[in-house]
């Protein structure tokens, strides 16, 4: 297997397209990546940002570029000895027209190749919901909205940008009697193989082009039938899909949608056709060598995760690169019986920003947070009830057809509503997105999860304790039921508090609970505030015994705000005091200038000021586009907190008074005179930290990423904002600085920080160092360094070793007492802090950054970081 040595993640799109990729393949290299890690490039909506949104997995997106240009990319890879680390999507499509599958489907019906590639209860009246109408279904027809219309592609149903195929049967509703006799019989004797059907459209598409008299008689029966509703309603009711009001998906679906979004539909991934067939031409670009490794996205999603797993790994063999997107809860383990490399990175950067919070001021923040916001000061009581109102109010549909199939199986009794609500509890109560069920009985791990889930529920609804008892019963098996049954809903079940966990979390109490909004991450938790090096390092001496080819990332298109925003929030943990009084000032001065007192409230008004923070520009004043940037930004902060707006019911004039607010807040001379000095200092100390998360990333147990553009200050904001163009030019210009300039200036890096060069010529060391002792990195021992001093616990040391090569890596954890704000290290607090070092290490060493050499006999933390604030020695003896 070629594993990675680090891998940088490009968004491509039609706005970054593979031409452009191949612009800077030169760059990376000698930037020091070896793997181009690709967000996912296959056919997807017309105009895909993202490209999660797929409809044809068998050609890549022609808005991203040509197979031969990718082959092309891939042979210069080859000649540098690069990879290419793809991500895919087959929990899911889109929902769409264009949805070649789904396509197929409306037309041929259960004679579609298709027709169960999706995860559709086609029971259900035999059609699938296309919930995507503005108003319900009598509206639009009132309104003339939904019209029968016709293309080269055949006839189709129209609402407004969206067309959705006909059904093949329904043919014969068109061309009837009027058409003549010829195609009466073709539309009898319609085959029910693709290719017979395709042939009759063709030939319609054909005769509708060139014959003027048949065009004409085609448009006067669509007009005809588009101008009466009963005829409408008559044609919809051969088709296989139902136009629905979007608004119906709260109480009733009849397809599995990825989260609460009607428009990507979920696949039976685990039908082994379905596997086959979505992966065919993914196998192809693997056999071929252009893909070297896969990133699985929302592994949760699947009925049996390991399954699948199982089923990638016999199709690509024991040596093909296969991580997973996977969050994990902060004391939760990736099973380490599943065939994979390890995960996306979430529980890295997790690990990292907690180690560069400090657990001193825990209680602090908390209480002072109490005042400010006491309405939503216990976090697991507001995970709790926005889990449950996601549940009621946003997947009213999927809990309904859970319910059914527990009737379905005779588990749990129709008609019994206590029993339904506990239900609803006990899916809210699971600690973590999900368990992996294989086999009754559950493992002790699995029961404990269901233990908890079970008390969390029964906390919060004591009332219903016995039919909380029973749904315990049968998640763990051991109800008088049916075992086969109940494996199966509890499988199922996994397949929604997955979902439950990621709206009513990630996407809800996240933007709620402000306490410390640095910790309100994929991957990390509120929960949690600050770790020790000492639980640093036994994290990684685990996630180096379990999954050492593990992803660190630091930053990613999922994360809900920069990398270097979060140690800036960091910093605040560090000055509390000071924080908080200027959080009591800043309070004072928005009083003065607010157009209505109730908006924002006291939580959002604090979340600004942390949003300032961590966003606001190193060294000028923020002009119109920060401003647009921010305003864009608390829309979907208010939104998603469905507070006072939401996605579903938008209060546009509150979201107005909150962007006024803001606007009149960084006007203000007086904010500003508070702020700027302030923010100037926060800034510096938490450049200082981003050194170290930097570092950290690309020196412990994993394979470091780097997310597009990151190399130098990342400030964005959760995405769109994170998927803005990346200047790469700029980019290139500095790296050619370094190479131009030896040995680079340390003084004028630190002099000259905001623009980010330090950061990029930290990363830019560190991943040549890691692409020189490669085997250090990936097999090498980790080794947890004492440090001794009344400051001890604000620095983090750790050796790599293998072989007698051994890396040492010291990085400042906690920043504002070590460090003076021109970032050089105070002596005074730094002059007793020395590593001590275990036997087996002997130097001498080198510095990556300094090219300064040390002797391990005795090395003094200020001498280390007297030149730069992190430190990486190399020794070959």
């Amino acid at each position: 297997m070629k594993n990675p040595v680090s891998t940088y993640r490009v968004q491509l799109s039609p706005e970054y397209t593979l031409e452009d990729l191949s612009k800077i393949v030169d760059y990376l290299e000698s930037f020091g990546i070896s793997t181009i890690y690709s967000a996912p490039f296959f056919q997807a909506r017309k105009g895909s940002s993202h490209g999660y949104d797929i409809t044809d997995p068998f050609k890549l997106n022609k808005e991203i570029g040509r197979l031969d240009i990718f082959r092309a990319i891939s042979k210069r890879l080859q000649q540098k000895n690069m990879t290419w680390l793809q991500d895919i999507v087959p929990n899911h499509m889109a929902f769409d027209g264009s949805n070649v599958w789904l396509q197929e489907i409306f037309e041929l019906g259960p004679d579609a190749v298709h027709y169960q590639a999706f995860d559709i209860n086609w029971e259900d009246g035999g059609k699938v919901m296309a919930p995507f109408l503005g108003n319900p279904l009598e509206e639009v027809l009132a309104k003339d909205e939904l019209q029968l219309k016709v293309s080269k592609k055949g006839f189709f149903m129209a609402y407004y940008d969206q067309e959705y195929s006909v059904a093949a049967k329904s043919y014969k509703l068109i061309l009837n009697d009027g058409f003549g006799e010829a195609w009466g019989k073709r539309l009898e004797n319609i085959s029910a193989e693709k290719e017979g059907w395709e042939e009759v459209k063709e030939l319609l598409v054909r005769e509708y082009e060139k014959d003027e008299g048949f065009r004409s008689r085609v448009e006067e029966r669509l007009d005809e039938i588009n101008s009466s509703e009963d005829k409408l309603r008559e044609f919809l009711d051969a088709q296989y899909f139902l136009p629905a009001h979007w608004k119906e998906t709260e109480n009733h679906i009849n397809y599995r949608r990825f989260f609460t979004i009607n428009d990507l539909i979920c696949l039976r991934m685990e039908d082994k056709e379905v596997f086959e067939r979505y992966h065919r031409f993914i196998f192809q670009l693997c056999d071929e060598k252009l893909i070297h490794g896969l990133r699985i996205d929302h592994i949760d999603g699947f009925f049996d995760p390991k399954a699948y797993l199982e089923n990638l790994r016999e199709k690509l063999g024991n040596d093909f690169y296969i991580i997973i997107e996977k969050i994990l809860e902060w004391d939760e383990k990736l099973p380490v019986h599943w065939p994979v490399q390890g995960t996306s990175g979430y529980g890295f950067l997790a690990t990292v920003n907690q180690v560069l919070t400090n657990k001193e001021n825990e209680k602090r923040f908390l209480e002072a947070y109490q005042t400010i916001d006491p309405k939503h000061s216990d976090y697991h009581d507001l995970v709790f009830k926005q889990k449950l109102f996601i549940l009621n109010e946003r997947m009213g549909g999927e809990y309904a057809n859970l319910w059914q199939l527990a009737q379905d199986l005779d588990l749990l009794e129709e008609k019994n509503e206590t029993q339904k609500e506990a239900l609803g509890l006990f899916l809210a109560g699971f600690p973590v997105y999900r368990i992996y069920p294989e086999e009754f009985p559950l493992r002790k791990r699995q029961k404990k999860i269901i233990d908890a889930a079970f008390n969390n529920a029964v906390a919060h609804a004591p009332a219903l304790q016995k039919e909380l008892e029973r749904v315990r019963s049968i998640f763990l098996g051991e109800a008088k039921k049916d075992r086969e049954a109940m494996l199966q809903f509890l499988q199922r079940c996994q397949q929604f508090t997955g979902p439950l966990a990621a709206k009513g979390v990630e996407d809800t109490s996240f933007y709620i609970f402000n306490e410390l909004i640095s910790h309100n991450e994929v991957g990390d938790s509120p929960e949690n505030f600050g770790l020790s090096a000492e639980g640093f390092h036994k994290r990684m001496q685990l996630r180096l015994e379990d999954f050492p080819l593990s992803i660190n990332a630091t930053a990613t298109h999922d994360t809900k705000r920069g990398e270097d925003s979060r140690m800036r929030l960091n910093v605040l943990s560090e000055v509390a005091d000071e924080w908080f009084e200027k959080v009591a000032e800043w309070k004072a001065i928005a009083a003065e200038i607010r157009k209505d007192k109730d908006a924002p409230d006291a939580n959002e008004e604090y979340f600004i000021f942390q949003m300032l923070i961590g966003a606001w520009p190193f060294s000028e004043d923020p002009g119109e586009e920060f401003l647009e940037r921010s305003k864009a930004y608390l829309q979907k902060v208010l939104r998603e907190a469905k507070e006072h707006s939401s996605w579903a019911a938008p209060d546009e004039e509150y979201e107005a008074d909150v962007y006024e607010f803001l606007q009149q807040l960084i006007s203000d001379p007086q904010f500003l005179t508070s702020f700027k000095d302030f923010h100037r200092r926060i800034s510096i100390f938490g450049a200082i930290k981003s050194l170290s998360q930097a570092l950290l990333k690309v020196t412990a147990p994993g394979i470091p990423d780097i997310y597009q553009g990151t190399e130098l200050w990342d400030l964005s904001y959760v995405d769109p904002d994170n998927r803005r163009p990346v200047d790469y030019d700029l980019r290139k210009h500095i790296l050619q600085e370094f190479k131009d300039t030896s040995p680079v200036p340390l003084v004028d890096l630190k002099k000259d920080f905001f623009n980010g060069k330090i950061k990029m010529f930290c990363l830019h060391k560190a991943l040549k160092a890691r692409s020189t002792f490669a085997e250090v990195f990936e097999e090498g021992k980790y080794i947890p360094l004492e440090i001794k001093g009344k400051n001890a616990r604000q620095v983090l040391a750790f050796a790599r070793e293998l072989s007698g090569r051994t890396i040492v890596v010291v990085v400042p954890l906690m920043v504002s007492t070590l460090f003076s704000e021109d970032l050089e290290v105070k002596r005074d607090e730094a002059e007793d802090l020395e590593i001590v070092f275990p036997p087996e290490i002997s130097g001498p060493f080198k510095n990556v950054f300094s090219e300064q050499e040390f002797s391990p006999d005795k090395l003094s933390i200020a001498d280390l970081f007297q030149d730069f604030p992190v430190v990486l020695l190399t020794s070959s003896t």
